[in-house]
């Protein structure tokens, strides 16, 4: 048997009140970083397929 102790087990003892300006600004990063993918994902796929169904429904069919 070793007698290293398991330091995973007490990360739940360590847990600390982060501070309120930090905390805000975080969570800003993380919107800013949401919005940046999503308007990302809008202009690589959803804009072609978009542009791509208005397209091929416009066209007269015989």
């Amino acid at each position: 048997m070793s007698n290293t102790k398991n330091p995973f087990k007490n990360l739940e003892n360590r847990l600390e009140e982060v501070p309120l300006g930090l905390k805000e600004k975080v969570m800003a990063d993380v919107s800013k970083a949401k919005l940046l993918l999503e308007l990302s994902d809008l202009f690589t796929d959803a804009f072609p397929e978009s542009l791509n169904d208005l397209f091929n429904k416009n066209k007269p069919k015989h």
